[in-house]
């Protein structure tokens, strides 16, 4: 199967991905570690602090840990050049613009707007066609 001249573009001579890939997956992974940290930070906070209500402070710390654990898998797909990768982060990202609008509501709006923003920027940089394209032939590539 022939690739296509943009699919070759994007990808480079060696079968790299393209800059906005890279750019997506680190910020994917601040996204996963600083989600890691709160519910980390949240769960002990809660267990050995002085909570109001400790169990829902240790239920809201293992939901997001959970959660964490998801967009830190698809971090490392990301890194790892895989397809399946971009639709968890891009998955995570339209949770992060939704957090944008809760801080802008909750009287926060530079830091929403920016969060939206990054949100919004990923988003965008990982549905491109040349991003699907550069992916699927690193995929076609690994298969042959």
């Amino acid at each position: 199967m022939t690739e296509s001249p943009s699919a070759q573009d994007q990808s480079g001579p060696a079968g790299t991905l393209p800059l906005t890939w890279r750019i997506c997956t680190a910020v994917v992974g601040v996204e996963a570690f600083a989600l890691l940290g709160y519910s980390l930070y949240l769960t002990f906070r809660s267990e050995f602090g002085h909570p109001t209500n400790a169990s829902e402070g240790v239920a809201i710390g293992v939901y997001l840990l959970i959660l964490a654990a998801g967009i830190v898998a698809a971090f490392v797909g990301m890194l790892r050049g895989r397809r399946w990768s971009r639709s968890p982060a891009i998955t995570a990202n339209l949770i992060v613009v939704g957090m944008g609008w809760y801080l802008i509501k909750a009287d926060q709006p530079v830091i929403g707007i920016l969060t939206m923003i990054v949100g919004a920027v990923t988003i965008g940089a990982l549905a491109t066609p040349g991003m699907y394209n550069a992916l699927e032939a690193r995929h076609q590539a690994r298969r042959a």
